[in-house]
């Protein structure tokens, strides 16, 4: 909104501009020409408007003749209006002209911008379909292999303990993964409304990015990842939701550990600066191409060239979203210190003591 604000006080500044341009050369002929040709016109002038008696006189001067004079001056006052008249109209033109042209280009601003709106919507909407189809898809998979284990199982179709004990290993991970995708739509859905409020406490942040590194570590390692922080002692307390906040992290190092090859080191940095901590989630697997805004949205996923692209395409919109709520700014820097890549948490020092949300 604010961009379109710019373009039209910009447009409308240049309409102006010329409209004064063409009105100070439309004062030269008006200045020069008409105002002295209507001044010497209503030097004949008769006294009075032009009324019923002058029109009498006009014809009884064209039947009977004589009354020239009083004639002359009947029409040397009609063209002194007319030449008044006349500059008037003159002067006004650049101004009707100008606003015909600004109304036609802030018309023509906002189709184009209706059109880009609706491009986005369907845009939108495409996604959230490919969204849902995939949760469909990654719900059913599950479920399917849930009802068929746990029936296996039921029926004492499995009769060997380790196979047993497999079935029910797949059928624990199935509902986990499950419940994580759940989980993911009930966030963003409770993010995006409208009455959601923050519950803010004192919050640690340093202890909070050690602690979810910390029970992300198992995740890396399985993945073939190496993990390590780098986080100060020194506490770096500001108000904040501590589930939400820790949600951003974990979400970030999750990204990380699903969305890059095996091999790849992924770190959590945290640095300070003149009141403001930055914490990086950054990892040496590949950069991702595109625009870097879009994959903050919701239901985008990362580019093909990622491997691994098992995600929601919800983490990061909720990763943004929590972020935002927090007064926080999370970006995508390509490349960071002696990584590929990093999402980085920006965090400013609280102003004072702020009150606890209840």
């Amino acid at each position: 909104m604010k961009q379109l604000e710019r373009e039209l006080v910009t447009r409308l500044l240049a309409v102006a501009g010329v409209c004064i341009l063409a009105e100070l050369l439309l004062m030269i002929p008006v200045r020069e020409l008409l105002l002295p040709a209507a001044a010497s016109a209503a030097a004949y002038e008769s006294p009075g408007p032009l009324s019923g008696g002058d029109i009498l006189l006009i014809l009884r001067s064209l039947f009977f003749g004589g009354g020239q004079r009083e004639i002359l001056g009947i029409f040397a006052r009609s063209g002194a209006a007319f030449l008044l008249i006349l500059s008037g109209i003159l002067l006004m033109l650049p101004l009707i002209a100008g606003t015909i042209v600004f109304v036609r280009l802030a018309a023509a601003r906002f189709d184009e911008l209706q059109k880009i709106r609706d491009a986005e919507r369907l845009e939108y909407e495409q996604r959230r379909n490919l969204m849902f189809s995939d949760f469909a898809h990654d719900l059913r998979t599950p479920v399917m292999t849930i009802t068929g284990y746990s029936r296996a199982l039921c029926d004492h179709m499995v009769e060997d303990p380790a196979m047993q004990e497999e079935y029910l290993d797949a059928i624990r991970r199935k509902s986990e993964r499950m419940g994580e995708l759940i989980n993911l739509l009930f966030d963003y859905a409770k993010l995006g409304s409208l009455d959601y409020k923050l519950t803010l406490k004192k919050c640690d942040i340093n202890e909070l990015a050690a602690e979810t590194a910390a029970a992300v570590y198992m995740d890396a390692e399985e993945a073939g990842m190496e993990l390590t922080a780098d986080i100060p002692e020194t506490p770096f307390t500001v108000m904040a939701d501590k589930a939400q906040a820790g949600r951003i992290l974990n979400n970030l190092l999750m990204n990380a550990v699903r969305h890059n090859p095996e091999g790849t080191k992924i770190a959590v940095l945290v640095r300070h600066l003149a009141g403001v901590e930055y914490i990086a989630v950054a990892d040496t697997g590949l950069p991702i191409a595109g625009d870097a805004e879009k994959l903050f949205d919701p239901f985008v996923k990362a580019d093909s060239s990622r491997t691994g692209d098992k995600g929601s395409g919800l983490g990061l919109s909720i990763s943004k979203k929590a972020a935002e709520l927090h007064g926080w700014k999370l970006t995508l820097e390509q490349p960071y210190e002696d990584y590929t890549k990093a999402f980085v948490i920006c965090v400013p020092e609280d102003d004072g003591d702020a009150e606890e949300a209840r």
